[in-house]
Order: structure tokens, then C-alpha cells, then sequence
């Protein structure tokens, strides 16, 4: 299947609103599509299922699949797709809104068992007469290194995102995942400082997954250094963590109930995090730090492929392969606005003005393709 046809396949689905996604993994040559033929609500429960899955922040809701093998393209090139610069708009409301909660959560921390927590919010911004298949366009033209995606249910709405953030990627035995924390602006160079809070920050979140990760049988480990990473116009600091596990078939829901919400996402303990995030933020995040991604898909992890031999299940080896991202860097299309989901890490150490800039810098990253 070409682009071409994939985006026209896509943009039928949307007119007919009919579910489906449109997506690319971070760095890859190829657009993947999923589509559905009804409008029916399947769901992500044993987590057996093959599909691709849309999962809310809180895993005690309804996880969505749309069910099926992802169809690709053969010929994907990212279009040059034209940006024109949007700036956010805030209300001094909104921000003493936030620098209090911030104050608020830091209070929190000083005080009880809590080490970290994640505060987020939303942020409307009116768009131009712009499709969310444009959108995912310049998304795809702008973070080549993100996972990009676009996806629609008529029961629940449209999504887009650019996630920077992987939460696993399952491979028979051999398991990736990564600890990703701490924010600033991209000025031209990935050999910038980092302050105490930030590290402090993102080595809570590599230790608590590393902890959980421990809880099952792994033949291996590897965590590796602490470094910088860009994604589009930011930077964050990333630990890779990857290793085996000794057999095979793991049980992914219970590994995913292990990772899933991250310190990233949550903070630490988790439960007191979360309780927090609940009582306080005072809106729902829906899909937002959530994960999303190929559920079960059976993939040829051959070294070697050839054309000829590529329909040839005597050459292959094939694997149920699964790789779900955190929703971070997304957005929610309603006509004529979007709706910026942006937030950060909070710690004793937080100055509430700048974590309040961090929401600014992360909603005018997103806001850059509207």
C-alpha cells in the first residue's frame, strides 16, 4: 500500500467516522494503519488480545482496541508539510491556578511519605480550519524521533500526539523500556547543565522501574548511562533499560500493571501519587499519560530479508511483538480547538514558576503544528 493510499484509506474512515489509527514509531521508514469496519467499542482486557491499544491514565477504565494487523506503507517519506508559528495564550487565572497546586504538591512532599508527583493540566487553543489528518502531517514532518500517531473512535473522540516516551517494547524474551524525566528548552546543542532537582527527578523514576522490573524473572538487566535526549523542541534526560526475561509469554497484563502509570507520569509512592493527582488536579486526563501502541502483533524478526523470501515462512521467524508508548505530547481534536494536555515532575526542590514555564514551553511545543 502507498502513503498516498493509506492517508485516503484515513481520511475515509474519518469522513464515514469509523475508528481507526494512523501511526509511525519513533525513527522508522514505514506509516502503519489500523481500521475498523463498524463503530463498535472493542476492548483491551486480558491483554492477549492483538490490536492496537488506547489506554487511559487510569488503568482501572476502559482500555480501547482496534483489533487487526496494522497495514504499511512501502514507499512512506516523511511530506513537508508547511508549520505556521501559533502561540499559547494563558490567563493569569491559569497560572496562579497552577503555581498554587505546584505549592500545594510541594507542601505535600515536604511533609508526608510523598517523594514525587506528577501535575498536569489542560490547555484549549483555538485552531484554524485545519483537518487531523494535516495535523498528524506536520507532526510527522517535525518529530521524526517521537512515536506519531492519529486516532478516532466515534465514541470517544480524536487524538494526536508525538510521545517521546517509550513504556515497553516486548520481543519474546528481550524487553526495552526507558526512564525519561526532566525538561528544558532545545537551543542548538544536546551539551547543556542539568540541575540537582531534574537529576534527582529522573533517578526516582529509573530506580522505581528498575524495582518493579525485578519483581519477575529476568535472565538479564542492563540500565544504561544517564543521558540527553531531544525530542523536537525540548530536552529531557533518558535512561535506556532493557534485558531478558528467562522464559517466554510473559504475563503482560501483570507486567504492565508493574510499569504502568510510571514515576513519569505518577510519581512516588504511586499510590499516594495518584491519590493526590485525583483529589487535586480537578480534571480528568482522560488518554493523557496513558500508553497506546501494537498489542500482540506477529513480526518477522528475521536479520535477513529479501523480497523474495519475504512471503516465505520457511526464511522467517516470526514473534508476537508488542510496543506501547506513554501518551505524552498529545493533544484531543474537537473542530475548532484542541486540547493540550501538558504537565511536569514535582519535587521537593520545585520552584513553582518554572514548573508553571515547563507547561508553557510543553503546550507551545504541541501548539507549534496547529
Amino acid at each position: 500500500m502507498t502513503t498516498e493510499d493509506l492517508f485516503g484509506k484515513a481520511g475515509a474512515q474519518y469522513a464515514k467516522n469509523l475508528p481507526f489509527v494512523l501511526y509511525r514509531k519513533p525513527e522508522a521508514d514505514q506509516l502503519n494503519g489500523l481500521f475498523q469496519e463498524d463503530d463498535f467499542l472493542h476492548k483491551a482486557e486480558t491483554f492477549e488480545e492483538t490490536g492496537f491499544v488506547f489506554s487511559p491514565f487510569d488503568k482501572e477504565r476502559t482500555r480501547i482496541l482496534i483489533p487487526g494487523i496494522p497495514e504499511l506503507t512501502i514507499d512512506f517519506e516523511e511530506e513537508t508539510v508547511s508549520v505556521k508559528s501559533t502561540t499559547i495564550k494563558t490567563e493569569s487565572a491559569e497560572e496562579n491556578a497552577h503555581i498554587n497546586l505546584v505549592e500545594k504538591a510541594v507542601a505535600a512532599i515536604q511533609n508526608s511519605a510523598l517523594q514525587k508527583v506528577v501535575i498536569s493540566r489542560k490547555q484549549n487553543q483555538k485552531i484554524e480550519d485545519v483537518t487531523p489528518i494535516t495535523i498528524f502531517k506536520r507532526l510527522l514532518s517535525n518529530y521524526k524521533t517521537a512515536f506519531v500517531y492519529i486516532w478516532h473512535h466515534p465514541q470517544v473522540g480524536t487524538w494526536l500526539g508525538a510521545t517521546p516516551e517509550t513504556l515497553l517494547s516486548l520481543n519474546g524474551r528481550k524487553f526495552e523500556t526507558m526512564a525519561l524525566a526532566g525538561t528544558q528548552k532545545f537551543t542548538g546543542s544536546l551539551a547543556v547543565a542539568w540541575g540537582d532537582k531534574e537529576i534527582h527527578e529522573q533517578q526516582l523514576v529509573t530506580d522505581e522501574i528498575v524495582t518493579n522490573l525485578k519483581l519477575f524473572d529476568l535472565g538479564s538487566l542492563h540500565v544504561g548511562n544517564r543521558e540527553t535526549y531531544r525530542a523536537g523542541a525540548l530536552l529531557h534526560l533518558r535512561t535506556l533499560i532493557s534485558g531478558t526475561f528467562n522464559t517466554e509469554g510473559q504475563n503482560l497484563k501483570a507486567l504492565l500493571k508493574a510499569l504502568h502509570p510510571t514515576p513519569a507520569v505518577c510519581g512516588l509512592p504511586r499510590d499516594l501519587a495518584k491519590d493526590f493527582i485525583i483529589k487535586e488536579e480537578n480534571y480528568d486526563r482522560a488518554f493523557y499519560t496513558g500508553f497506546l501502541g501494537e498489542l500482540n502483533i506477529l513480526k518477522d524478526t528475521s536479520k535477513k530479508r529479501s523480497r523474495r523470501n519475504v512471503e516465505n515462512l520457511a526464511y522467517k521467524t516470526l514473534k508476537n511483538e508488542t510496543k506501547l508508548f506513554v501518551n505524552l505530547r498529545c493533544m484531543q481534536y474537537a473542530d475548532s480547538k484542541a486540547i493540550i494536555y501538558v504537565g511536569g515532575g514535582i519535587t521537593a526542590a520545585s520552584n513553582p514558576e518554572l514548573e508553571w514555564q515547563e507547561t508553557v514551553n510543553k503546550a507551545q511545543t504541541i501548539a507549534s503544528v496547529l
